[in-house]
């Protein structure tokens, strides 16, 4: 059916996903007052609630007024948008702690990196539905960027960009994100595990041959990560403080936590609590309880979108809504895997629930898609 917002009107959306986010979003309310309390002022509680009501705006007039099909003309203009911003903020761009990633407005910054994620989630989606069984019939990897030079081509720039801003939580979350949307429309495992591996190699390269502060946080991950059982500790000195700080509070925490506002962690011990390392407060105050249920609410969103796009009959709008809940979910899995060790350090913030108005933003943005999408219509 022709969906057309002048002759229908929603009646109803998927309910789950709404209350995962609803939930996730006054999470991260408590979790702020709870940091901002002990900290300088409440002054970024603040901004986090103004943040929280654009972003959450945004998202309910995405699911009532878009017209998605409509719009699909717009897709790769997003995406020509995205490297405007991105080489803009490298000429104008403010530069905090080393990485020059804002665009500072006055009363306001944004970070166009997470702009660029979410506008390349609406491109896949639609080469994907254009091209999809040219994707499954590609055998050979020397082929794809023949089959699909637009993809390739603008995924490079903006991931290259993207990169000069020091900015590679991005890339892994965009790399991630892209993966996933190419094994949801059927590309041929062997072409997709070339693909990852040679992602593989490109990070190993950006780590060895770059910037580095990158090595540093690799030699540091060896120290402390699980996966490295001979891990020497004797020579741990101030590279290593935030991780080794997130890992106390977290063993800290137990299964039930400390108790909310009796955790030490979020008084200055741990550099960004409120940003990178929310998911460690969390897991030291609520206790090991507190923090599944916070990735259980992730996951059930996540699962409950995925779902939801399943029965799409539209591929367009089923590749968009199963990019969308990706995006999100992949930052979750990169942010909770670096809070507990389980990644390398990498700075990105926890969807949702940590301060960051361009993130909170964008990813309200997703669920305003998802949510679209989802929703049932009935004829005037």
């Amino acid at each position: 059916m022709k969906r057309n917002r002048l002759s229908t009107y929603i009646v109803g959306f998927d309910r789950t996903i709404f209350l995962s986010y609803l939930a996730l979003c006054l999470a991260g309310l408590v979790v702020m007052v709870d940091i901002t309390s002990v900290q300088s002022s409440m002054a970024y509680f603040y901004r986090h609630l103004v943040f929280l009501g654009i972003s959450a705006t945004a998202a309910i007039f995405i699911l009532y007024f878009f017209d998605l099909p409509k719009l699909r003309f717009t897709n790769t203009w997003l995406v020509y948008l995205a490297i405007v911003m991105l080489v803009w903020v490298l000429v104008k761009g403010s530069t905090i702690k080393g990485a020059t990633r804002q665009i500072d407005f006055g009363l306001f910054s944004f970070q166009p990196s997470f702009f660029a994620r979410i506008a390349l989630v609406f491109f896949y989606a639609n080469v994907l539905d254009k091209k999809q069984q040219l994707l499954r019939d590609t055998k050979n990897i020397l082929h794809f960027p023949r089959s699909f030079p637009e993809l390739t081509l603008l995924t490079a720039i903006v991931f290259a960009l993207i990169l000069v801003e020091k900015h590679l939580s991005a890339i892994i979350i965009g790399g991630m994100t892209l993966l996933g949307m190419l094994f949801y429309a059927g590309i041929r495992k062997r072409i997709l595990l070339i693909i990852l591996g040679l992602g593989l190699v490109s990070g190993l390269l950006i780590i060895t041959k770059g910037d580095s502060f990158r090595m540093q946080r690799m030699k540091t991950y060896k120290k402390y990560s699980l996966f490295f059982p001979e891990r020497d500790l004797s020579d741990s000195g101030d590279a290593d403080y935030q991780v080794r700080e997130s890992l106390t509070a977290l063993t800290s925490g137990g299964f039930l936590g400390t108790g909310m506002a009796r955790g030490r962690a979020k008084h200055y011990y741990l550099p960004e609590a409120r940003t990178d390392y929310v998911f460690t407060i969390i897991g030291e105050e609520t206790g090991y309880l507190g923090a599944m249920l916070v990735f259980l609410l992730h996951s059930t969103l996540f699962f409950a979108s995925l779902k939801m796009a399943n029965n799409q009959t539209d591929n367009y709008l089923k590749f968009l809504a199963a990019g969308m809940a990706m995006n999100i979910y992949c930052n979750v899995l990169v942010n909770t895997g670096v809070a507990m060790s389980i990644l390398p350090p990498t700075g990105n913030t926890l969807p949702f629930i940590s301060y960051g108005g361009s993130a909170l933003l964008m990813d309200s943005i997703a669920v305003g898609v998802i949510l679209n999408i989802s929703a049932q219509r009935r004829v005037l």
